[in-house]
Formats: C-alpha cells, sequence, structure tokens
C-alpha cells in the first residue's frame, strides 16, 4: 500500500512539473519573439528559460529516481493524469461574474502575450472595440 501511495505522489508530482515546465517554456518561445522584435528585455527571456528548464530537470529527475520507467505503475499514471485533470476543473470553475475561470485566463495571456510581441505598440494600448489589423 504505501508503494502505491508513493508512485501516485510521483505520478502526481511529475505531472504538475510537467505541466509548469510546458508553461515555462511557451513564455520562452513568446519572449524569444519579443526579444527579436525589441520589445521584451533579456531578463524576462532569462525567467522564462528557468521557468521552463527546472521544474523540466526536476521532472527527469524524479523518473530517474522512479527507476528509468521500470517502475511506472497504474498509480504513476493515475498520478500522473491527477495535475491535468486537477487543473481542467479549475479551469471549468466559474468566476463571480459568470465566466468560466479559463476564459479569465485566456484573456490575460492574449493581454501578456500582447505586451511581449509588442503587437499593440503602434495603436496607444489597444481597447475591445479596437481593430486589430491595423496594429502593429
Amino acid at each position: 500500500m504505501r508503494d502505491v501511495l508513493i508512485d501516485g505522489c510521483a505520478g502526481l508530482l511529475t505531472g504538475g512539473l510537467a505541466l509548469s515546465a510546458a508553461w515555462g517554456l511557451f513564455w520562452s518561445a513568446i519572449s524569444l519573439v519579443g526579444l527579436s522584435r525589441r520589445t521584451c528585455e533579456r531578463r524576462i527571456v532569462f525567467m522564462s528559460l528557468v521557468g521552463g528548464v527546472v521544474p523540466l530537470a526536476l521532472a527527469i529527475v524524479l523518473v530517474w529516481w522512479m527507476d528509468h520507467l521500470e517502475r511506472m505503475t497504474t498509480a504513476f499514471a493515475a498520478g500522473l493524469i491527477g495535475m491535468p485533470a486537477v487543473l481542467v476543473a479549475l479551469w471549468l470553475r466559474r468566476m463571480p461574474d459568470g465566466q468560466r475561470a479559463g476564459a479569465h485566463l485566456a484573456a490575460g495571456v492574449r493581454h501578456l502575450m500582447g505586451n511581449l510581441l509588442g503587437t499593440h505598440e503602434g495603436c496607444g494600448d489597444c481597447h475591445d472595440g479596437h481593430d486589430h489589423g491595423t496594429c502593429r
């Protein structure tokens, strides 16, 4: 029973680290494009790379600790699926304004991407009614 609990927790931790690594590497790609456009600082690129590489390295160490995928049990797989399931449940949660939390997150991501990529530089920061085809 103890091994099942350890495997499940290790799977949950690995799933969380994998999600964190994917999120960091996503922002690394966005910040690298922003750096090439000179709308983003090197510090942001560095921090997003750290945010992607460190959890990825920790996940690799954890899988190595689990005996190179030889000990991957059903409990580990269930734990691995657990963190994305928690993320989906949080995504579908209703906020006080009636919208889903995922819609708020997506809007925030779009806004931050626009800032890092400099897509709203020429228009004085777009508003909802602004035609985005004219932005740089």
